[in-house]
């Protein structure tokens, strides 16, 4: 921290995503994922209730530099550009009034929900999602303290992430900017999960559907919904039960399974994710038969 008796220049970074996990019963890492809801109205915790509404903002001009410029860094390192999410830009604000009204920099403050909680009260959908913060006596110098910073520069350059929101308030003079990073997750129903994962499974070479000798779809997407067992008559060989917050590629320790030659019918079943907290999973559930 640089601080005189006329400007105050203070900056963190923080990342967050949801740990994988190991389950026996699911045989695969879980991975992370998050999606889009309706955007809700954000509570204002602490110190924040005191602030004059509305803050000071400044020109709009000052986030779109911020946009513009980590864009421009992507771009010459031949990392994908960062689309600017106004859902995910609420979550920024709301943490920015924040420090405004402590007049200080963290990344959560008490009463405050965390970073993840934050984004997906907003209404992002995401598998990961990472934040930079700072304070400075002028808009103009986030960019550069940021990318002068290992951590900071990360978040900005990181190609897992595709969107980002951005806020600055000022008060008493003092610049306070938040910039969140996420990967985010389109949201589909459990008929548009369940084509994807039967259209890979059909490259392999696999009958893909329910029939007479296998589960029904019902029983399928009650599988997915179960830890262990299987809910019908028409036992599986196997099932593959996992999380994903993307449909183009199969775990690899399914791949392996199908590649062994035992196997010649599957049954796919989607369902809904009650474990990943405010991060977003596709759960899908994946039963074999010879």
């Amino acid at each position: 921290m640089d601080q005189n008796s006329s400007e105050r220049i203070r900056l963190f970074t923080k990342t967050s995503f949801q740990s994988r996990r190991a389950a026996a019963s699911r045989n695969l890492l879980f991975h992370i994922t998050l999606l889009l809801t309706a955007l809700a109205p954000l509570p204002v915790y602490g110190a924040a209730a005191s602030i004059p509404s509305p803050l000071p903002r400044p020109s709009v001009n000052a986030e779109q530099m911020l946009l513009t410029a980590a864009n421009r860094e992507r771009a010459a390192r031949g990392i994908p550009q960062l689309r600017f999410d106004p859902v995910l830009a609420e979550a920024s604000r709301f943490h920015a009034l924040q420090m405004a009204a402590h007049a200080n920099i963290s990344h959560q403050f008490s009463g405050e929900p965390d970073l993840s909680q934050r984004g997906a009260s907003a209404g992002v959908h995401f598998s990961l999602i990472s934040e930079n913060v700072a304070e400075a006596p002028n808009a103009s110098m986030f960019h550069d303290l940021w990318m002068h910073s290992k951590g900071h520069r990360e978040n900005l350059l990181d190609p897992r992430v595709n969107v980002i929101g951005i806020a600055i308030v000022v008060r008493n003079g003092q610049y306070y900017a938040v910039e969140d990073f996420a990967s985010t997750v389109e949201t589909l129903s459990f008929n548009r999960q369940e084509e994807a994962v039967t259209e890979l499974l059909s490259r392999t070479g696999l009958e893909v559907g329910p029939n007479g000798h296998t589960s029904t779809l019902a029983q399928a997407r009650l599988a997915c919904s179960m830890d262990s067992g299987f809910p019908g008559r028409q036992k599986p060989w196997f099932i593959m039960r996992y999380n994903a917050d993307r449909l183009d590629r199969l775990p690899s320790q399914l791949e392996s399974r199908i590649r062994s030659g035992k196997y010649r019918q599957a049954v796919v079943g989607a369902c809904q994710d009650s474990s990943s907290g405010p991060f977003t999973a596709y759960n899908i559930a994946v039963l074999l038969y010879p």
